[in-house]
């Protein structure tokens, strides 16, 4: 009796397990019969043992008719040796193969993965004829290819599939990259040198991943003597029969597209910062007027010591001050009225007005501003005295003991620009905090709101300027200020 208990349970137990067989093989079978991927399984003589729909689509033949055929019933030797020689060491060396083949018996361009079981070979396939024509007749219509390459302003390049030889590259590298096409074979050391030491690693990544699947990088380049520059590179490979056979991809100078992204981005912050400054600086502005007023009644009764009044309103004029750049900030956007003056005098005062300061705190303020002595610019005489007020105030704040301060004019005739460096030698700025100045409430200073630069760029893009930062630790910091002039 307990053994045929037993029995029993055994049996149960198997049902449960068919059953579970089954529904896993119904899911499976679903599953291959949706995918995009042509689908077959053959045993060790070769014969069809599944095939799913999209493979039919491919054989151009009922499923049906082809199960337990001979998979050289669809694909003779004679006419596929490709074929036959992958799957023949795959089935005898039990090797994953993939690779691509012509059948001309369907004129179709198949691409084959084989994956080797010890009851045969599982095969996916896909029909790769319109990419494959799609390329050819890119690289057969030589004419219209050259005329097509040649003119655009990207740099358009086929190279091998290792990358170390280039079978054309077009001739706006020179422009974009600084090399002749011709020579870009030879100079491809020079390339490696001028990218980024940061990018470096990264770009070198990206060609690698070229040769696998499409891949696009950012990267900044500098050639010699000349501005920074945003490249971005894309590439791509192209299989013929199975294999890599080559690497397109385009090269172009994004540099403006970079610049402008950072712009928007500025206007953004000051839009923000105004929109903040209007709501905040008034509110201020009128208990701090009281405040003062009556700090400076207490001060004159001398009822509080000396040294505690003056504390307190220098801390309110820190304020005020804050205050009102908050309030520049936050006024409407209108039209400056610009008018042609002479720049040197201007440069001057600002320098006179602050050699006083300079002197109280040990600075020698050294100038060289010949060369501007005949060039005069269009622009608000007050705004500008400003931006360089600001910018020779920094540089007296970043030497912490005596120093010098060098201002200096360049003129550039072949672009119509001049240009002012205030160099000073303080302890430098690090790379990473040089990128974020100008940035609203970023600050070097320990008691700064950041709020200073932002409102000099802001001045000097009204003039149609540039604001440049060159530091270093240990070695101090340059400004450049560009301005259009006129003789």
């Amino acid at each position: 009796m307990k053994q045929t208990e037993n029995f029993s349970d055994l049996l149960r137990q198997l049902d449960t397990l068919n059953e579970v067989l089954r529904i896993s093989n119904k899911r499976h079978y679903e599953l291959l019969e949706v995918i995009s991927d042509g689908f077959a399984t053959i045993n060790r003589e070769w014969c069809f043992t599944f095939i799913n729909k999209s493979m039919e689509k491919i054989f151009e033949g009922k499923r049906q008719d082809l199960l337990g055929e001979s998979l050289w019933s669809v694909f003779p030797i004679d006419s596929h040796p490709g074929i036959y020689n992958n799957f023949c060491s795959t089935m005898n060396e039990l090797r994953v193969v993939m690779f691509q083949e012509y059948s001309p018996k369907f004129n179709k361009y198949l691409l084959f993965s084989g994956y080797p079981s010890k009851d045969g070979i599982s095969i996916f396939s896909q029909d790769v004829t319109e990419q494959v024509r799609m390329v050819e007749a890119l690289m057969g219509s030589e004419d219209r290819f050259q005329l097509l390459a040649n003119n655009i302003r990207e740099v358009f390049w086929i190279a091998s599939p290792n990358m170390e030889e280039w079978y054309y590259v077009s001739p706006a590298t020179k422009h974009i990259l600084g090399f002749d096409n011709v020579e870009f074979e030879e100079k491809i050391l020079e390339f490696w040198q001028y990218v980024n030491p940061d990018d470096l690693q990264k770009v070198k990544n990206a060609w690698r991943q070229m040769r696998e699947r499409e891949t696009i990088v950012e990267f900044r380049y500098q050639q010699p003597n000349q501005p920074m520059q945003w490249i971005r590179g894309k590439g791509q490979p192209v299989f013929k029969d199975g294999t890599l056979d080559v690497i397109v991809g385009i090269t172009e100078d994004i540099t403006k597209i970079i610049e402008r992204e950072e712009l928007l981005s500025r206007s953004e912050k000051l839009s923000t910062v105004g929109q903040l400054a209007a709501g905040v600086a008034h509110e201020i502005r009128n208990p701090l007027t009281s405040i003062k007023g009556f700090l400076q009644i207490i001060q004159s009764e001398g009822t509080v010591p000396s040294t505690y009044t003056s504390i307190m309103l220098d801390e309110l004029d820190r304020i005020e001050s804050i205050v009102n750049e908050f309030l520049f900030l936050a006024k409407p956007q209108q039209e400056i009225k610009l008018t042609v003056q002479p720049f040197k005098p201007i440069l001057e005062q600002v320098i006179g007005l602050m050699q006083g300061e300079a002197n109280l705190k040990g600075i020698e303020i050294i100038v060289e501003l010949d060369d501007l002595s005949s060039l005069k610019v269009r622009g608000n005489a007050n705004h500008l005295k400003q931006v360089f007020v600001n910018l020779i105030k920094n540089a007296m704040e970043a030497i912490q003991n005596k120093g010098k301060i060098k201002i200096i004019g360049q003129v550039n005739r072949e672009n119509s620009t001049l240009t002012v460096i205030v160099i000073d030698d303080g302890p430098g700025i690090t790379k990473e905090r040089l990128k974020k100045l100008g940035e609203p409430f970023y600050s070097t200073k320990e008691k700064g709101t950041g709020l200073g630069l932002m409102i000099t760029r802001k001045l000097l893009e009204d003039h149609e300027g540039e604001l440049f930062f060159e530091s270093e630790i240990g070695k101090g910091t340059v400004v450049h200020v560009n301005l259009p002039f006129i003789e």
